[in-house]
Order: structure tokens, then C-alpha cells, then sequence
């Protein structure tokens, strides 16, 4: 199961990402992958507005991972200055996996060998300077559930 979206500008961005949000569930993973200044972390703020996040959502470039309390945890991760998989288990974050929404920016460095499923969500950038091509897939049951619930409900407003 493959879903691209074209979103026009930045705020369209965020009424996507926002509009995933209600459904996701503890346990949910978003691998996102994007070129430098995709997008990436305006989809997460997006992602934190569903998730009824009351702080600002921003970047973790520098500290690796922000923590955030709303409808569920919501743990946003940056592994653009990870090596591998390896790091991501050295510094423990696999633990954040099991309670709450994860959301991992620069997921492809840490994609091989990630535990269990996830809703991988490549942006790339389209013809018009804010144009993104925004596509969802999921790799196991659970995270295409939520994929398929979403899109059933919010499809004619996307």
C-alpha cells in the first residue's frame, strides 16, 4: 500500500501531517526521509498539532531527540548525525518505541535493521518552490491499519 499527496505550500504540509495525527496509536512509527529542508520537521510540527501537542514542535538537529506529552508521547527523533542502527540502540532510544508515537527525521540512516514496522514517509520537492510529493507506505499490518483508517476518514479532505 503506496499514498502520495501533492501539498501546495508549508501550511498544507501541516494540515496533512495534522490530519494523521487522531489516528495514530502508542507504538505507531514514522520513519520520514526528505533532501535538506524537505520538509521533514514541518510535517512533525504538522504531526505534534494532530497529536494535540501543546509546545512548540522544533528540530532536534543538535539534541538528537525532543520529547513531547499530548493525546499520547510523542518522541521526535533526528538520526541525521547517526551512523547506523547501531547508534540508535547504543544511545537507547530503541526504549521510546514501545509508549507512545515515534517520529524519526533522516530515517534512512537507521532504516536497516529497525525494530518492527513503521509508516515510512519519503517528501520530496516538487516543481513549485513550497510543492511537496509526499508519500506514505507501511511495512507491516498494524501501521497500514492506521494508514488505511486515515485515509478513509480524511481522503476527501486531503
Amino acid at each position: 500500500m503506496k499514498n502520495t499527496y501533492i501539498t501546495k505550500n508549508h501550511g498544507e504540509t501541516l494540515r496533512l501531517a495534522k490530519s494523521l495525527g487522531p489516528y495514530l496509536k502508542i507504538g505507531a512509527n514514522l520513519l520520514v526521509d526528505g533532501a535538506l529542508a524537505a520538509g521533514k520537521t514541518v510535517f512533525a510540527k504538522g504531526l505534534g498539532e494532530g497529536l494535540k501537542i501543546k509546545a512548540t514542535v522544533k528540530s532536534p538537529s543538535y539534541t538528537l531527540l525532543c520529547i513531547y506529552e499530548g493525546r499520547l508521547p510523542f518522541y521526535h527523533f533526528d538520526a541525521y548525525h547517526l551512523n547506523n542502527i547501531n547508534d540508535f540502540y547504543e544511545l537507547g532510544f530503541d526504549e521510546y518505541l514501545k509508549d507512545g508515537v515515534v517520529l524519526i527525521e533522516w530515517a534512512s540512516v537507521i532504516s536497516d535493521g529497525f525494530p518492527g514496522g513503521y509508516i515510512h514517509v519519503e517528501i520530496e520537492k516538487g516543481e513549485a518552490e513550497d510543492e511537496r510529493e509526499i508519500t506514505f507506505s507501511a511495512t507491516d499490518d498494524f501501521h497500514r491499519d492506521i494508514l488505511e483508517e486515515w485515509q478513509r476518514h480524511e481522503d476527501s479532505c486531503l
